[in-house]
């Protein structure tokens, strides 16, 4: 059965070629994103009344969640995803430490009014997203009525956005299309593998594995979004991995009703050993596989500089903290071999590669792929947050210690668990975020502490060879509120604050590591995008 229509030589799958339009689907796809986490989250935020309150007088977010009974840490967290969309102004007391949200000033194209009445609207989406919630793990089960029905209901409630005209209700109107399409993305994509869909007949070659029924729903789908064989719609098909990591958190924003307003520690209440229950990990992996892949190669290049230098002054081989599936290990092992000088003595100098990781699953998944690509390596659990028994444990296990490698991660040092940290901090604090810990609202100033603390742990690992990084950051959300679209803040905000992780700005980042005794290698480090405000940083830290 095919829904696309597009099967013949007449309707291609034609790729976007005009920069402008490239870059307002780009756009479009970035707010979808945050739609995913608003639609969560927002009917959450409604209850008691909360945002009538904030809209009409503004709340303190300590004396609020103590009147209301709410979790400030995670409250927090809510009201700044609004923040990050213009709807409200969030103001940090630093000396008193105190987190205010006030409604956006009005002006001829936002109404706080207006949006409160028609944000009811983001209900639709949240009813969708609960029955739509691990539909990529049974793609062959037969759609129920129910969840027909809610799928078309989210439809008329876009379409009450869109016939509404403002900005921000068009802007909404995308939102609840990013609801509505991620769990057809990520069900598509995942079905499809590691391989992007490139062509119609590739979109019917998945949807042939999927219940009539939901082909049926889809093509109705890309009916009224205009998508059946546009090159708007093969956009969006082709970047179906992009919904990836967003979609994978869906049952943590499915859950914050519990998390804002019942139990804190919620997500953490598993038994020792258990799997987690915030996040989809397989589903991220896939979802971060293509994503992280684009920075690997300006990686590459760090790792030439390092690895073409004279042999007996080069690492033994590599330690990847949090290697996840082995993808980012094994690439760097494949470059060194084909690209770098140590590549051509490998007799002589042999690479070690270590896997660490903090989950068990993933360290079976990294042998299972080293395995399968008849790559040697060693693996090992691993906490970041204790680097000391990583070394102890990686010189019994392989006779190896890791300052004798060049320690390597992507987007790990902001999924630690929180250690209070020793030192008390003084001053004014740099970052502007939001953070959590079992529902209790973290000090900005301690955030940044655990953070040096954290870095001076790894700093006698990396004095030698380096600390090569790639990070996640937030941007502060008067920066995100100008730049709709630009970058999914509000959903990195979301996924992140929520789970209990702590994404900083790039500038709070590079500052506490300096403070550590860690020194940035400029010509080796870039952000991305290469202007502030950016979301991901690649850094070559050496002490």
């Amino acid at each position: 059965m095919t829904v696309s229509s597009a099967s013949s030589s007449s309707n291609p799958w034609n790729r976007v070629e005009d920069r402008a339009h490239l870059k307002t689907l780009r756009q479009r796809l970035f707010q979808q994103l945050d739609g995913v986490a608003l639609s969560g989250v927002v009917p959450v935020l409604h209850l008691n009344d909360l945002l009538k309150t904030v809209l009409d007088v503004g709340v303190d977010v300590d004396k609020t969640a103590q009147e209301l009974d709410a979790n400030p840490g995670y409250l927090n967290t809510g009201l700044r995803l609004l923040a990050s969309q213009g709807v409200l102004t969030m103001h940090c007391n630093t000396e008193e430490s105190t987190v205010r949200y006030d409604p956006a000033p009005r002006s001829e194209e936002f109404s706080p009014d207006a949006w409160l009445e028609l944000s009811a609207q983001y209900s639709k989406g949240r009813v969708w997203l609960e029955h739509a919630n691990n539909m990529w793990h049974r793609p062959e089960a037969a759609m129920k009525g129910a969840s027909l029905a809610a799928m078309k209901a989210l439809l008329e409630a876009r379409s009450s956005c869109i016939m509404a005209g403002s900005p921000w209700s068009l802007r909404m109107a995308t939102h609840l299309e990013g609801a509505l399409i991620a769990p057809w993305m990520v069900t598509i994509g995942t079905l499809a593998g590691t391989a992007p869909i490139t062509s119609w007949e590739g979109l019917d070659a998945q949807l042939s594995k999927m219940h009539p029924s939901r082909v049926d729903a889809f093509g109705e789908l890309l009916k009224q979004l205009d998508w059946r064989g546009t090159t708007s719609g093969a956009f969006f098909l082709e970047r179906a991995a992009a919904f990836g990591v967003t979609t994978s958190y869906l049952q943590t924003f499915l859950w914050a009703d519990k998390l804002i307003w019942g139990d804190g520690g919620y997500l953490w209440n598993v038994e020792p050993g258990s799997p987690e229950i915030h996040v989809d990990r397989g589903l991220n992996v896939w979802g971060s596989g293509g994503a992280h892949a684009a920075y690997f190669v300006h990686l590459d290049e760090v790792v030439r500089t390092i690895f073409d230098g004279p042999l007996d002054e080069q690492p033994a081989g590599l330690c990847d903290m949090g290697c996840g599936n082995g993808a980012l290990l094994l690439h760097l092992n494949e470059f060194i071999c084909r690209e770098t000088l140590r590549g051509q003595h490998l007799d002589s100098h042999p690479l070690t590669l270590v896997g660490a990781d903090f989950n068990h699953a993933a360290i079976e998944a990294t042998a299972a792929h080293f395995e399968e690509t008849g790559v040697a390596g060693h693996f090992i659990w691993g906490d970041i947050g204790d680097p000391d028994r990583l070394d102890a444990d990686m010189r019994t296990e392989f006779g190896v210690g890791l300052s004798s490698l060049l320690s390597v991660r992507s987007f790990l040092d902001h999924n630690r668990v929180f250690n209070r940290p020793t030192n008390e901090r003084k001053g004014v604090p740099i970052t502007r975020g939001a953070f959590a810990f079992r529902g209790e609202r973290l000090r900005l100033l301690d955030v940044e502490q655990s953070l040096v603390e954290h870095f001076a742990k790894w700093r006698p690992y990396v004095e030698r060879y380096g600390l090569l990084v790639i990070e996640l950051h937030t941007v502060p959300p008067s920066s995100a509120a100008e730049k709709q679209g630009g970058m999914p803040a509000t959903a990195y905000d979301a996924t992140h604050g929520f789970s209990d992780q702590y994404i900083v700005g790039v500038r709070t980042y590079d500052a506490m590591a300096v403070e550590a005794g860690l020194r940035k290698v400029e010509e080796c480090s870039r952000t991305f995008p290469r202007t502030l405000p950016a979301t991901v940083s690649l850094r070559y830290f050496k002490a």
